[in-house]
């Protein structure tokens, strides 16, 4: 069963299969939208139920009722049914659509849990606090099935116990001396209170002053994340959507402590099937897509330029990652400094641009990284991956790919995109260890390739006669350096902590 309710009232009294008219006996009737099918009240509409309501779910979906009046226009006089189809096998985030609900609903386990984010301090794993009671709405539960799928029904004696309206929760974001990293901070795990899919676009339907603009919703069938980003250019990768299905837990990551709310203006009837903001024609900006792949499984970081971001972490620009603990799939991000990257915003594409990548996977064989079929770039623009373990560069524009062994012990700081490299970074690229030297006429270029050896000291530069020419302090990232003297082969020698490295350049 599916519709939409428009302005005015709309009473019903009796429904089997489809809309009968009402009889002169009496008939005892049920309310039943099954899998796939909804029902809309829109703003200004409102719906009375005279009798019970069930909502169907099963493997293939679930029913929807999306009341988008502010504060709710919904009476059922009856009992409330509202039924969740989870697999069997695995994590689940989850949240209750009526109130009272107990997480005894959960047959078959015991093994309920919430998030409390100011329990993090030196290890994110400290958050997780064994539950059994009542479920609070507009609060993320995960829940573990050991075995075969369940239908869970939540319940409710009338409309009083249905979620409806506004909802706001605190969220934290602790940071504590030598506490966790920034990917690991400000994690709280929520829920959709509602009996219906809500999007993430709605621009008055949410209050996120105190999120960055993503959400991460947990896919069992993938063990892997899916991730969307609002801001002023949405985007989703490894399959993310604007949508969040009906009572589903999600996680947003905090960058203070404050409040998230929610209200029924977000609620949608049903979830497009194709994910938006998917394909490159969408994207007026150049994007690369990276996806790691192995095991039959995937993951995906993407870096796009767009004017008015940074370098930097931009709010609501950039998604940090949040990565699997499945020990089979591989993982992907770049890197800036000590912050791990889902999507990467940048201002633009400029020669000998260099990018850290980092891999990781629990388990030992053989992986590909490729490019993503809805990367945007434009034809002349030459993109290639360097293997810091290997000393591989591969044009991926060229080839598509790269395949490589991979072993638990490996750095995951193993790989760096590079976009145009002229023919001397091509060749120091070849040949550094750590560090890129090189020389382009009078100037010379430093960086480090590894996240370890970003702490650089000072850069030397010596002639031949092993006189000083120039000292410098650096900076983390790349540096750049003029040198105003005679052409001939001078010795550059990066100093890091206690090591040092040298690298003979010519300068004309």
């Amino acid at each position: 069963m599916f519709g939409i309710i428009n302005r005015g009232s709309f009473k019903l009294m009796l429904l089997i299969g489809v809309f009968n008219w009402i009889l002169p006996q009496q008939i005892f009737s049920q309310l039943a939208i099954n899998p796939n099918g909804f029902i809309t009240i829109q703003a200004g509409g409102s719906l009375y139920v005279g009798t019970d309501l069930h909502i169907h779910s099963n493997s293939t979906g679930s029913g929807h009722l999306a009341d988008q009046n502010m504060n709710g226009d919904v009476d059922i006089t009856g009992n409330i049914s509202i039924e969740r189809y989870i697999q069997g096998n695995g994590w689940h985030n989850a949240a209750s659509p009526v109130t009272g609900t107990n997480t005894n609903i959960y047959t078959g386990t015991d093994l309920t849990f919430y998030y409390d984010e100011t329990k993090v301090l030196n290890d994110w794993n400290f958050g997780w606090v064994w539950y059994q009671g009542v479920m609070s709405p507009f609060k993320g539960y995960d829940v573990y099935l050991d075995g075969s799928a369940i239908t869970v029904d939540y319940t409710a004696s009338n409309s009083s116990g249905l979620n409806t309206g506004a909802y706001s929760i605190a969220i934290t974001r602790t940071d504590v001396a030598n506490g966790e990293t920034e990917n690991h901070k400000g994690w709280n795990l929520v829920g959709n209170p509602y009996p219906s899919p809500v999007s993430w676009l709605v621009t008055n339907g949410w209050d996120k002053s105190d999120i960055n603009d993503a959400k991460y919703i947990w896919n069992p069938a993938a063990d892997n994340y899916t991730i969307f980003l609002g801001g002023g250019s949405p985007i989703g990768i490894n399959g993310g959507t604007r949508y969040i299905p009906s009572n589903q837990g999600f996680w947003v990551q905090a960058t203070t402590n404050g409040t998230f709310s929610i209200n029924n203006t977000c609620r949608r009837g049903l979830m497009s099937a194709t994910p938006d903001y998917y394909k490159s024609a969408n994207f007026p900006y150049p994007l690369i897509s990276l996806i790691a792949e192995g095991n039959s499984l995937d993951d995906e970081t993407v870096v796009r330029f767009i004017d008015g971001s940074t370098s930097r972490f931009d709010l609501n620009l950039d998604a940090v990652k949040l990565g699997s603990s499945g020990e089979r799939v591989p993982q992907i991000s770049t890197r800036f400094r000590q912050l791990e990257y889902a999507v990467n915003s940048l201002p633009e594409i400029t020669d000998n641009l260099v990018i850290p990548l980092d891999f990781w996977c629990a388990s030992d064989g053989n992986y590909c990284i490729k490019l993503g079929e809805r990367t945007n770039l434009l034809p002349e623009t030459k993109i290639y991956l360097l293997d810091n373990f290997t000393k591989e560069v591969t044009n991926l524009g060229a080839e598509g790919k790269y395949c490589f062994t991979h072993e638990v012990f490996n750095s995951k700081e193993r790989f760096s995109i590079v976009f145009n490299p002229t023919e001397n970074k091509l060749l120091a690229l070849k040949t550094e260890s750590s560090f890129l030297v090189y020389a382009e006429q009078k100037t010379i270029f430093v960086s480090a390739l590894t996240e370890t050896n970003t702490n650089i000291d000072v850069v030397v530069v010596l002639n031949l006669m092993g006189q000083t020419i120039l000292r410098k302090s650096l900076v983390n990232g790349g540096n750049i350096f003029k040198l105003n003297s005679a052409a001939g082969y001078y010795v550059v020698r990066v100093i890091s902590g206690n090591e040092s490295f040298n690298k003979l350049v010519f300068i004309h």
